[in-house]
């Protein structure tokens, strides 16, 4: 099987067309944008409110300089992903969470393996080169990465992370189907499978609780496991 790649490709001076799914985020989404528009790169910002409740529709409907799609009701993150997919016009697209959990200031380093030709796609990993304290989130992360590590035959460090950088042309060709939590896990296993160079590179984190509005729960790992299951074997 001949891998389908594009290193051969250098893509000088990107524009990355960040993506933004939005739910019940009024307490963190200004800001966000804020720290994303403060990121120096060129780039455009797609973002998708997916049902709220709780205002942040009305709070983004203000902001200038973005793209704003809305889902009726709750869908899910994928879901609201896929509904970003048509409008994207950059050369990179990066996922971003719609809290302050990640840092827009790392944009640069999860482009430049792509921009210099030394990998088709890039995951930033939360865990890479850092001494992580124990808690239920991390060793959660690290068991479903471990079976995902399983299942692909292919070794990396932390499959869950939101932070991807996919140039547009693959982004688009993946086909995506997860409407929740199974998404990173579906990304995961599709580049794998097609045989793309995939280099993690460390990022930023500032974990929040579900006191903080964190809304991972157990049953979004067992999903993030059949997604593993489902995309590397039978979709």
């Amino acid at each position: 099987m001949v891998p389908h790649s594009l290193t051969s490709f250098v893509i000088i001076m990107s524009k990355i067309s960040i993506i933004i799914p939005v739910y019940n985020e009024a307490a963190t989404c200004l800001e966000l944008i804020s720290r994303v528009k403060a990121n120096p790169l060129a780039k455009e910002i797609i973002v998708v409110d997916d049902g709220s409740t709780d205002g942040s529709n009305e709070l983004l409907s203000q902001v200038e300089n973005i793209t704003l799609h809305k889902h009726d009701k709750n869908r899910g993150k994928g879901a609201a992903i896929q509904t970003a997919i048509p409008h994207i016009n950059g050369d990179i697209v990066i996922l971003q969470d719609g809290d302050l959990e990640y840092d827009p200031q790392d944009y640069g380093a999860l482009i430049k393996p792509i921009e210099a030709g030394e990998a088709d796609i890039v995951f930033g990993s939360r865990w890479l080169k850092k001494k992580n304290p124990w808690s239920f989130h991390y060793v959660g992360n690290r068991l479903i990465t471990l079976f995902s590590n399983i299942i692909n035959q292919r070794w990396i460090n932390d499959m869950a992370s939101c932070y991807k950088a996919i140039p547009t042309e693959i982004f688009k060709e993946l086909n995506l189907k997860s409407q929740g939590f199974g998404l990173e896990a579906e990304i995961t296993a599709k580049v794998f499978r097609k045989e793309y160079k995939v280099r993690e590179v460390p990022i930023s984190y500032e974990r929040r609780t579900s006191a903080d509005g964190k809304k991972l729960r157990l049953k979004d790992g067992l999903v993030s496991a059949w997604a593993c299951v489902r995309f590397r074997f039978f979709d």
